[in-house]
């Protein structure tokens, strides 16, 4: 399985009577839309990781914008708090032993916090650098149809 992070772009910046839409089709920034490249060809079975609503299937349906995000340290009171991100993973019932997270360091200790210290956890970025940087390595790695190295975390 793989989590990829929502992005801060929404389609509701562009269409903003649209109204709700599927977490899919939601997040337009180039990063998301990269991490959904990338997962859709290497493990169709993914889930993006929203600060203000939390784990969401690509078919969940959302109904409005926000501008929140996650810190280095985590969630903040403007975010989904933990507690409920590890009941919506409880919830998910995944039968998982290792997990691919897109995204950068902030989401380290995050996804270690909601999992617990069983699962393994992949961070193909997490050297990377930059975001242009982890675009660039996205975008190879799903064009020459090559997965990102894992990195343990």
């Amino acid at each position: 399985m793989i989590i990829i992070p929502s992005g801060k772009p929404k389609i509701w910046d562009k269409s903003p009577d649209i109204g709700s839409i599927s977490a899919n089709r939601a997040y337009t920034g180039t990063f998301h839309k990269l991490c959904q490249a990338y997962a859709k060809e290497f493990d169709s079975d993914y889930l993006i990781l929203s600060p203000y609503y939390g784990f969401l299937k690509p078919d969940d349906f959302i109904s409005e914008t926000y501008d929140v995000r996650f810190t280095l340290k985590g969630v903040n009171q403007n975010t989904i708090q933990l507690a409920e991100l590890k009941k919506q993973w409880q919830q998910l019932n995944r039968p998982e032993t290792t997990l691919t997270i897109l995204g950068g360091k902030k989401f380290q200790a995050l996804l270690r916090e909601i999992v617990g210290p069983t699962l393994l956890l992949n961070f193909p970025l997490a050297e990377a650098g930059g975001i242009g940087i982890m675009q660039k390595y996205l975008k190879d790695a799903v064009e020459t149809k090559t997965e990102l190295p894992i990195i343990k975390k």
